[in-house]
Formats: structure tokens, C-alpha cells, sequence
């Protein structure tokens, strides 16, 4: 099988969260579709409150969709009890929590709490101090309990932690958002080094376009619950919706702000069609 041929490691299809608020429903994911191929980086930015942090705790298995279908590493999550679901975050994928405390043992040291999560059997040629390594913990620090470190160095030990487990894919949620300045480029760092060394999968919620952009990530914008734009490789994809609807990036919104009237028509060839305000210009 070629690498063009490999199914995703990430599928998530019609993919619906309601919540109740006060007797009402409330959307808060509303159809998202989406695929991650094996071994990506994808951010998921948008504002407080766009959907981005509930759709990370649906692939996580911490909350089940409403509707809709979301397979991750070999899971169909919809479909798993809470133990199986329990199980496959200690394997397949792992959660990297905003608040990293809960990933973590305060009392133990930096390497006790690596250790808890290793797999002996499954790491072939790395250690507990090649994870480490990874996202470079000094080995100094590395004998010390977490609770004396800094929130940077926990920040780390998490993300070893974590990566101590052998998983396919890694969801991590807002994972520098305590920190500033060079404390934020070495957990985007140790991301790269573990995705680029390990090849390991990064799916992580962040408010900050900076984070996304130190992380190499795939750019995908969430607002209301939608998925808004998908920037990979220097092109923005957007997906057409059940509706018909199409959502615009904000570049093309500047020229057609909402209330334009436009003409569409297919391109010369399959693969185009042509969007003419009326009375203007084609644009493809």
C-alpha cells in the first residue's frame, strides 16, 4: 500500500453535539465532517466557544456525538463502552489535558511519571530517557518531583507522559496556554520532535494562530460549531454542506460580503466552477 493509499487515522462524518441549556438544545458541533491523514499535525482554532474544544472530547472518547459517525485509530468511538474506550486511551491515542495535573502524579518525580505510562514490550530501540530526550527535559530535572519543577518543565513531562504510551495519535488540548514567550516554542518543539521522531499524529485545540503556525499544523478553523476553513500547504479548503451552502475564508468574504448577488457556473474543465457577482468579474 502506497502512503497516498493509507486510510485516514482520524474519520469524523456528519458529526452532530447537542447540549441542553436551561430546557433548550444548543449546537454545538453541527455536522462536522473531517479526515486526518496518519502522521499530520492539525490545529484547531477558533474563538471561546466555536466548538473546537467539544469536538477534541468527542475524538478523545470523553463525551459521546449526539450523531454522527468519528473513528480514530482503529476505533468507531460511538461504538465502545466506557471500559474500551478506557483501554484504547492508554494505547492507541492519548489525551494531553489543558490542565496538565491531570496527567501527571505530583508526588513522583519526572521519570516515575514517564515510566507508569511505558510500554515495555512495544518500544523497540528508545528508553524512557530517549522519550525524554524528545521533548528535552534536562536530565537534571529528570530525578526532581513534578510538583518543584516549572510549568513549562510540567508541561513537557506531560507530553512524555503521554507519548510514553505508544499512541497513534496525540490530542492535545490548548497545550501552551499557561505559558509564554520561549516556554511556548519548546512545547511546540517537542510536538514537532515527536510527530517528525515518532511519528506520532497531533491533533490540538488552540486559540492562538501563532501556535498553529510553530507547529507546521494544518490549519483548521472552527466557528459556531462548523467547520469554516481547512489551510494546508499554502491552499484553504472549504467543504460544500448538505445545505449546499458553501462557507467563504474571510479573504473572499471581503469581496463578497454576505446580501452579494452572484452568477455560478461550472469552469471549462470538471474540476472548477466560476463565482461572478452580478454584473462583475469571474472568479475561480
Amino acid at each position: 500500500m502506497t502512503p497516498g493509499d493509507t486510510p485516514p487515522i482520524v474519520t469524523v462524518e456528519g458529526l452532530v453535539q447537542i447540549y441542553s441549556i436551561e430546557g433548550q438544545d444548543v449546537a454545538a458541533l453541527s455536522g462536522v465532517i473531517l479526515t486526518v491523514q496518519r502522521g499530520e499535525i492539525v490545529a484547531l482554532v477558533g474563538p471561546s466557544g466555536a466548538g473546537k474544544s467539544t469536538l477534541l472530547n468527542v475524538l478523545a472518547g470523553l463525551m459521546s456525538p449526539s450523531a454522527g459517525r468519528v473513528r480514530l485509530a482503529g476505533h468507531e468511538l460511538s461504538a465502545k463502552n466506557a471500559a474500551v474506550l478506557d483501554r484504547a486511551r492508554g494505547s492507541d491515542f492519548a489525551v494531553l489535558l489543558q490542565d496538565v495535573t491531570r496527567n501527571l502524579l505530583p508526588y513522583l518525580s519526572v521519570r516515575q511519571n514517564v515510566e507508569l505510562g511505558w510500554p515495555k514490550s512495544v518500544r523497540a530501540g528508545i528508553d524512557i530517557d530517549g522519550i525524554l530526550d524528545i521533548v528535552d527535559i534536562a536530565p537534571d530535572l529528570r530525578p526532581q518531583p513534578v510538583r518543584a519543577i516549572s510549568g513549562a518543565a510540567r508541561q513537557l513531562t506531560a507530553i512524555a507522559a503521554t507519548l510514553a504510551t505508544n499512541p497513534s495519535v496525540l490530542l492535545a488540548d490548548e497545550p501552551t496556554s499557561s505559558l509564554a514567550g520561549a516556554e511556548v516554542r519548546a512545547v511546540t518543539d517537542a510536538i514537532l520532535r515527536a510527530n517528525r521522531e515518532l511519528g506520532t499524529t497531533v491533533i490540538a485545540v488552540t486559540h492562538d494562530l501563532d501556535v498553529a503556525t510553530a507547529l507546521d499544523a494544518r490549519i483548521i478553523t472552527i466557528r459556531d460549531g462548523r467547520i469554516r476553513m481547512d489551510a494546508r500547504a499554502g491552499n484553504t479548503l472549504v467543504s460544500i454542506r448538505e445545505d449546499g451552502s458553501l462557507p467563504l475564508p474571510d479573504d473572499v468574504l471581503g469581496q463578497f460580503p454576505a446580501g452579494t448577488q452572484v452568477t455560478v457556473r461550472p469552469g471549462e474543465d470538471a474540476d472548477t466552477f466560476v463565482v461572478r457577482r452580478a454584473g462583475g468579474d469571474d472568479h475561480r
